[in-house]
């Protein structure tokens, strides 16, 4: 009876395991898997052919290889200029200096000169008198005093400077002829009326600082 009940149980276990078990049963089409395997195959190529870190590798040590080598450049010749002759050094001697001339000695004068004298259209009015004054003296101040007057005046009128006593207003270098327009200057204008043909002007000169007189000139005019 044992043996029976387990030959029984072995038989329903058996059925029961084939009740649970589901068969799955695929079946592939022998061109349809090669095509596939073929696609695969060529997929994987041209993955290698955009990403080939071996190929980097290989190219980057040729790369620093390259570089490394150092490139010697042959010298170039060396050209020869013209030659240059050199002058011969011709020794100068230097030119004597010259010597400074010698000024003239002063001959200890200041000579006067009634230069121009300027009269108005009517000629009754004296508008300028012109001097020059060649300084042999020293450097000093000159003081000139004025007078005009005719053969008819009095001998009061001709020492009087009507003119006026005129003072320059510097000092005149020495060595040399200045000249002086006396215009503004002039304390009177009118000509005498005793003689109207002729008309004399005297100018005396004097050294401003201790009124020495150093020269005196005279010089006649028409005045019709």
């Amino acid at each position: 009876m044992a043996g029976g009940e387990e030959m029984f149980e072995d038989k329903e276990g058996k059925k029961k395991m084939e009740k649970d078990t589901v068969e799955i049963k695929i079946r592939f089409n022998r061109f349809w898997l090669e095509r596939a395997i073929y696609i695969v195959v060529i997929l994987i190529l041209i993955g290698l052919l955009f990403y080939n870190p071996f190929g980097a590798v290989i190219c980057g040590e040729n790369k620093s290889e390259v570089t490394s080598v150092p490139v010697v450049s042959e010298p170039e010749p060396e050209v020869e200029g013209p030659e240059i002759e050199e002058e011969p050094v011709v020794e100068t001697e230097p030119e004597p200096e010259p010597e400074p001339e010698e000024e003239p000695d002063l001959s200890g004068e200041a000579t006067l000169t009634i230069d121009k004298i300027k009269l108005d259209e009517n000629k009754t009015k004296v508008e300028s008198i012109t001097i020059k004054i060649n300084n042999q003296y020293k450097i000093f101040t000159p003081l000139v005093w004025v007078y005009w007057y005719d053969k008819d005046s009095v001998g009061a009128v001709k020492e009087f400077p009507n003119g006026g006593k005129i003072s320059f207003t510097g000092a005149i270098p020495l060595r040399q002829t200045s000249v002086k327009k006396l215009d503004d200057e002039l304390k009177a204008h009118y000509l005498r009326t005793d003689d109207d043909r002729r008309e004399t002007f005297k100018v005396e000169l004097y050294d401003a600082s201790d009124k020495t007189l150093l020269d005196s000139k005279t010089k006649s005019i028409a005045t019709d």
